[in-house]
Parts: C-alpha cells; sequence; structure tokens
C-alpha cells in the first residue's frame, strides 16, 4: 500500500515539474527577446530626442535625429511601437514610430499642445492630455489617431493619464478640489472619484 501510494506520489511530482517546464517555455516564448528602456536625452547638445537601452545601461541607441523637441516616450504594451511628443511641425503633438526609431507618424494635429502619451493595454487606444478645448482635460483617441474623444470635461486642470491593467479605468492627476490629488475614471469618462483626498501634493499615477 505504501509503495503504491509513494509511486502515485512520485508520478504526480513529475507531471506537476513537467507542467511548469511547459509553462516556462510558452513564457519565454512570448516574452521580448530582449528588455530595453527608453528616455528622452538632451545628451548631445540638441534639444531632447528619444533614446533606448537594455536595462543594465548598454547599448544606448539614439531613436529620433531632429532639431526639435521629442520626449515623454511610452512603449506600447507589445513592445512593438513608441509613443511620443514632439514639436517638428511647430506644435507639441504625439507621434508614434517603430521601436527601432522607423516609420514615425504623427497621431494628433491641432492647435493645442498635446502630451503625456498612454497605451491601453491591448495596444488599441492611447490616452493623452491637451488643452485643446480650452483647458487641460484627458483625452483618449484610436491607436492611428482616429475618433479622439475628452474624457473628464471639467474646468479643473486634469492631466497625466495611465490605464488600469484591464482597460477599463484611466488615474490621472487634477485639481479639480482645489490642490492636486489622483483620481480615476472609467475608461469612457463615467464615474470619476477622488482616491487620495489630502492637503499634499499628489501626481503623476502610474
Amino acid at each position: 500500500m505504501r509503495i503504491k501510494q509513494r509511486n502515485v506520489y512520485i508520478t504526480l511530482v513529475c507531471v506537476l515539474i513537467l507542467f511548469d517546464f511547459i509553462l516556462f517555455i510558452n513564457t519565454m516564448a512570448q516574452a521580448p527577446k530582449q528588455a530595453k528602456i527608453v528616455f528622452s536625452s538632451d545628451r548631445n547638445s540638441h534639444p531632447f530626442e528619444i533614446y533606448t537601452m537594455d536595462i543594465d545601461g548598454k547599448n544606448l541607441q539614439r531613436l529620433t535625429f531632429n532639431s526639435f523637441e521629442d520626449g515623454e516616450p511610452a512603449w506600447s504594451p507589445d513592445g512593438q511601437k513608441i509613443a511620443f511628443v514632439s514639436n517638428r511641425n511647430g506644435n507639441y503633438e504625439i507621434y508614434v514610430m517603430g521601436a527601432d526609431g522607423e516609420n514615425p507618424r504623427r497621431l494628433t494635429n491641432d492647435q493645442a499642445r498635446d502630451f503625456y502619451p498612454a497605451w491601453s493595454p491591448d495596444c488599441k487606444r492611447i490616452a493623452f492630455t491637451s488643452n485643446r478645448d480650452g483647458n487641460m482635460e484627458i483625452h483618449v483617441m484610436n491607436a492611428d489617431g482616429e475618433n479622439p474623444s475628452n474624457i473628464t470635461d471639467n474646468p479643473a486642470y486634469d492631466w497625466c493619464p495611465t490605464w488600469s491593467p484591464d482597460g477599463h479605468k484611466i488615474a490621472f492627476a487634477s485639481d479639480r478640489d482645489g490642490k492636486e490629488e489622483i483620481y480615476v475614471i472609467d475608461s469612457d469618462g463615467r464615474n470619476p472619484h477622488n482616491l487620495t483626498n489630502n492637503p499634499a501634493f499628489d501626481g503623476y499615477p502610474s
């Protein structure tokens, strides 16, 4: 009886080890080949440009080359694209390019300032801050720049959006209660509410 129980135990352990190995292989196949950090810098005596480097600081690569400012880069969750802000056409707008810096494309086109791009987890939408309606608001558009919409629509200063992991909500900073606080809102603009509610400065949610 003990021998049978032992054999069952050994079999169960082997199955669990095999399952863990398969899960590990699958995870490695889906993970990026090499983790990178994207950032902006004026290290080459230019206005800010966008660079990438490995997570150990090696293999620095400059992605943008122009005499204007390129900054506020944001990786798409799948690692294939980078959204960023540039004034290369005379106004601060949202752009997107490949992770290697190729094929930069302008997504927004208006006289206001558009900045702080943030990708939705499914890579289908980008939230950003804009004063195109007269004051700083949170807007959401498709990843190709189509169908922009103001989701905050409040006279206060709303800025710095970031998505929840499930894509259902957006956190942002706002002074709508008289001081800077962290708020959360449904991604369609419904149900905004204050999360912090204290006299200190609370900003830059992530």
